[in-house]
């Protein structure tokens, strides 16, 4: 059974980061995913979400 998105860390514009356990094969990937105003995109790694959301707006 998949995991639940656990939420890393919010911003004060509404932005938000979670971490998600995604299988693949024989392996379980973790990948994070930025949201801000229902924009989001799944990312590799922390720096890579934090980044997105600087891009959109959603922290500063």
């Amino acid at each position: 059974m998949p995991s639940l998105p656990e939420l890393v860390s919010a911003t004060p514009q509404g932005g938000t980061i979670h971490t998600y356990q995604i299988t693949g094969g024989k392996r379980v990937f973790e990948r994070f995913l930025g949201c801000y105003l229902g924009s989001c995109k799944f990312c590799d790694n922390i720096e890579e979400a934090s980044e997105y959301l600087e891009t959109i707006g959603g922290k500063k």
